[in-house]
């Protein structure tokens, strides 16, 4: 029998970060603050400004006079961390600690979004503030399934009336692509949007589910609305700088673990879901 030499080990596709997903409408804050056991933050108020008509003549009164001048300031946020964390682990033969630890990271840096992303839509990492939350979320159309038009539409409303300013719309990426199909989404210097200019994560790693957490039925999905989301995230953190605390001797194997702890928040001025029915136009 010919010596045949064995498969030559090779270095596969490399891996791409999906685009327009939740890390594409804001920017990673410096980590020159102290977040990572939890940060509060003083807020503009969610409240609309007032108006005055134009001045009348007595005894006519002039609309808005006197000016409310009630208390008015904003409300506390509050924003928790949480940790998302990639490993390799295998039978050490062909492999250094090193190299482990580097699979390990490119584990995590392939799939962190994503699993960011769950936590986001969820909460199941325990962190605070998320979108589907039931005691928070306001759930617009009764709850009832529309189409993507008119859940886009309620959801612009609802952030324009309680935000006020430019928030975020959250779907999963196959809903994404039924309200890019009907030219209701844009891509503007590298962002999805609305038509109207608001920002849209479409995550891979969104489960579609309501604040209760019932999964979508076939052919539909929930859609959110945030305001708009800032972030913090640590440097990634290996699991051991000595090579022997990766080995396993009893059961011979080798394991490595990288990870990095995350902070995500956005104003207390409501959030809204909205379920949709892809079949209804």
């Amino acid at each position: 029998m010919p010596t045949v030499a064995p498969a030559a080990l090779v270095t596969g596709a490399p891996r791409v970060a999906l685009p327009y997903g939740l890390f594409s409408t804001f920017t990673f804050r410096p980590g020159g603050d102290r977040w990572e056991a939890g940060v509060s933050f003083e807020t503009l108020t969610c409240d609309e400004a007032g108006g005055i008509g134009s001045a009348q003549c007595d005894p006519m009164p002039t609309v808005g006079l006197p000016k409310d001048l009630g208390p008015n300031v904003g409300g506390v946020g509050e924003a928790t961390p949480f940790t998302v964390y990639g490993h390799w682990s295998c039978q050490p033969v062909g492999y250094t600690p090193a190299t482990a630890q580097g699979l390990a990271t490119d584990h995590l840096l392939a799939r962190e979004e994503g699993r960011v992303e769950r936590a986001f839509w969820t909460g199941d990492l325990g962190n605070e503030p998320y979108l589907a939350d039931e005691d928070e979320t306001t759930v617009l159309a009764g709850g009832t399934a529309v189409s993507i038009v008119s859940a886009l539409s309620m959801l612009e409303d609802y952030v324009a009336g309680n935000y006020g300013s430019q928030g975020v719309i959250h779907m999963t990426r196959g809903l994404a692509m039924e309200a890019a199909a009907m030219n209701l989404l844009l891509v503007v210097g590298g962002r999805l949007t609305t038509i109207l200019g608001t920002p849209v994560a479409a995550g891979g790693g969104y489960p579609g589910s309501a604040p209760d957490g019932t999964p979508p039925g076939n052919g539909k999905s929930w859609a959110y609305v945030s305001p708009a989301v800032f972030g913090y995230r640590s440097e990634v953190f290996n699991s051991s700088s000595t090579p022997g605390d990766l080995f396993d001797r009893g059961h011979n194997v080798l394991t490595a673990i990288a990870e990095r702890t995350y902070l995500l928040g956005y104003d207390p001025c409501g959030v809204a879901g909205v379920q949709v029915d892809t079949a209804l136009v």
